[in-house]
């Protein structure tokens, strides 16, 4: 908590305090990559185009999907309305975090609100708390959220540690071009190694089947493809 917006959640302090949900153009998703879990990958990868990144904090490898080319840039939203049928938990969690007073994935951890957000009113919204001071369905849903984000943290950070200790893993740099001649690059991203993959035999391939290590390799190199989604999205606003 860095700033004085953010509010450990309170049933006496929040108790009249709604999230207005429909509310989608806000400051806090106006963001250009958001961090993903394995479990979550076979759905995102659908419509996400879908990468591993490094945790600036740890240097340990995540996955993280990208929404436009440039900080802040969100091309998933149009109109206030969301340009996807499935959102990722990191953007479905907000205008919430976690607090982990032990600084990792401890039993303490709390919700913090911020209140700065223009998603909380007092008007017409989804309640935090009913009038007996417990957990609304709605705000159960947001601890469903970070509990599932949390415990997906780990396996995504099993799973990556040890496709690279396979070499499964590279860097890449993408290289794009708009249709106004603009050129822009994506850095400090990395990928699976397809020839790698393709590579596996005997029990290195068999221990990737079981662990699951395959099945997000291959998840990851068909997400690629909506790059050229985003790019088509960025022409158009150009024009």
């Amino acid at each position: 908590m860095t700033t004085n917006t953010m509010e450990l959640l309170d049933t006496v302090r929040h108790k009249n305090i709604k999230i207005k949900t429909s509310l989608i153009d806000v400051p806090h998703n106006h963001i250009n990559t958001a961090i993903v879990v394995v479990g979550e990958l076979a759905t995102l990868v659908h419509e996400y185009p879908i990468y591993i990144t490094k945790n600036p904090g740890t240097g340990q490898f995540q996955l993280s999907a990208i929404f436009g080319f440039e900080k802040g840039e969100n091309l998933y939203l149009k109109k206030n309305a969301w340009q996807a049928t499935y959102l990722p938990l990191d953007m479905l969690r907000r205008p919430f975090i976690v607090h982990m007073p032990e600084g990792d994935l401890s039993e303490g951890a709390r919700l913090v609100l911020d209140t700065a957000s223009p998603s909380l009113t007092k008007g017409k919204g989804e309640r935090l708390f009913n009038d007996k001071g417990e957990a609304t369905d709605y705000l159960q849903r947001i601890q469903k959220t970070f509990s599932q984000l949390m415990s997906g943290t780990k396996e995504t950070n099993d799973i990556l540690k040890k496709a690279d200790e396979m070499g499964l893993i590279e860097p890449v740099s993408i290289d794009i071009q708009f249709n106004d001649k603009e050129a822009t690059s994506l850095t400090g991203l990395y990928a699976i190694n397809q020839k790698a993959v393709t590579e596996l035999k005997g029990d290195a391939l068999e221990q990737c089947h079981h662990s699951g290590i395959l099945q997000v390799c291959h998840l990851l190199l068909s997400s690629g493809l909506h790059i050229e989604k985003l790019i088509k999205w960025k022409n158009s606003q150009k024009k």
